[in-house]
């Protein structure tokens, strides 16, 4: 396959979250250097009466790429790889510690706004100081840099994203309304939340819309300071009812702190093939950044954290 890189810019179109189906209620709070791997559940006392529209269910047709893939797809940064699935379950790297790959192997590259095409070498050692078994990836670039989005590569042929992904805008305020109440569970009075990150996307593939948004106002610098929060949340409706998972959550209500806030959705996208997308998120600490890998695997167990993996001090 020609390695030249492909990189396909995804225009996403705004929408206003009115107009989506919306989620809300396993819950877990989660940092990168947790091991907790199930989100816990909580309600939320709020009275907003939210839409209830969904979309269609999508019929795709998956075609595979044609190209030099992993038999176990890796899925990785290019500060250290996270891991893979197996076909019965997901595969830690540093668990492991050997990758499914001899160099070589083709990567799609997905992030928001971005698709794209890489190769990579075979297992390398990356992360100074801390010595993380990753590859080194022909064109690093594509997977972006903090602040923005920054996304994983997979040497996977299947389509990576094949239901519904598109931004969205808070036009009436709702989310941010959402995100007030949440602080408020937390301790935190914020009149108005600033949401910097709003998408509809439809995981499953069921027609019945997730909303995944972040709101965050963060000191600069490595420390924050009281009153800043950064909080990632998915809202999702089961049965009727509006539940709110927990994908991140910093909330400063005391002394100064360590940075531990910045979180960010990097990519929604099927890292597994089993047609159900994944959510990659982005998070910072103290001199350092991580992502992890997110899989909604039903209603009743709602988010687990899966995969993750982080470079710092």
């Amino acid at each position: 396959m020609n390695r030249a890189l492909l990189a396909v810019v995804l225009l996403l179109a705004a929408c206003s979250p009115d107009e989506s189906a919306d989620s809300s209620t396993s819950s877990s709070t989660t940092t990168l250097a947790t091991t907790t791997t199930e989100a816990t559940t909580t309600t939320l006392a709020t009275t907003t009466t939210l839409a209830t529209t969904t979309t269609t269910a999508e019929t795709t047709t998956t075609s595979l790429l044609a190209g030099n893939w992993a038999e176990e797809p890796l899925i990785t940064t290019d500060f250290g790889a996270l891991g893979w699935w197996d076909g019965l379950e997901w595969v830690d790297a540093e668990t492991e510690g050997a990758l499914p790959v001899v160099g070589g192997e083709d990567y799609q590259v997905i992030r928001v706004g971005v698709l794209g095409l890489t190769t990579a070498g075979p297992q390398v050692t990356v992360c100074d100081p801390l010595e993380l078994i990753g590859v080194e990836l022909d064109d690093p670039d594509l997977l972006g840099s903090y602040p923005g989005p920054y996304g994983v590569a997979i040497s996977a042929p299947w389509e990576l994203q094949p239901h519904l992904f598109e931004s969205a805008t808070d036009t009436n305020g709702d989310y941010a309304g959402f995100a007030r109440d949440f602080l408020a569970s937390r301790g935190m009075n914020v009149p108005s939340p600033v949401i910097t990150q709003l998408f509809r996307t439809d995981l499953e593939g069921d027609g019945v819309n997730e909303v995944v948004f972040v709101a965050e106002e963060v000191s600069p610098g490595y420390l924050l300071e009281v009153g800043d929060y950064s909080v990632a949340l998915m809202r999702k409706v089961i049965e009727g009812e509006v539940q709110t998972a927990v994908l991140g959550d910093t909330v400063v209500l005391g002394e100064d702190q360590q940075f531990e806030g910045g979180h960010r959705v990097g990519a929604v996208g099927d890292l597994n093939g089993d047609g159900k997308m994944e959510i990659v998120m982005n998070g910072a600490f103290f001199e350092g950044f991580g992502v992890s890998v997110w899989e909604y695997v039903n209603d009743d167990l709602g988010l687990t954290l899966v995969l993750q993996t982080g470079c710092g001090s």
